[in-house]
């Protein structure tokens, strides 16, 4: 299997794990996906790969470790494909509403 495919099923697999409630599981799917991504040297998909591990993070409440993940999936988006791609604005939009969502739950 390419590599390729085998970083998209492991991004799937982790999503599907989140999706389930499974998140130790997609969060050890996402890990595994970073490293090949990194290892592939492709920060467009270590910026979705990221941004997932920050979904998946602040499904659990973990807001810090959430935002930790956004900026650097936004970081990763704009060394792949420049400022304000379509990706860096989805990711700039996660961690915006991470950023309202946290502020609520400090109330």
């Amino acid at each position: 299997m390419s590599s390729l495919k085998k970083l998209g099923l492991l991004n799937r697999q982790g999503m599907l794990a989140c999706n389930e409630g499974r998140c130790e599981d997609a969060l050890f799917q996402l890990t595994q996906a970073d490293r090949l991504a990194r290892s592939m040297e492709s920060p467009l998909h270590e910026a979705k790969v990221r941004n997932n591990m920050g979904v998946v993070y602040q499904m659990n409440g973990k807001f810090e470790e959430a935002r930790v993940c956004f900026r650097m999936a936004a970081d990763r988006a704009v060394a792949g494909a420049g400022d304000g791609n379509c990706l860096h604005r989805t990711i700039n939009r996660n961690l915006d509403n991470l950023l309202t969502r946290s502020k609520g739950a400090e109330a």
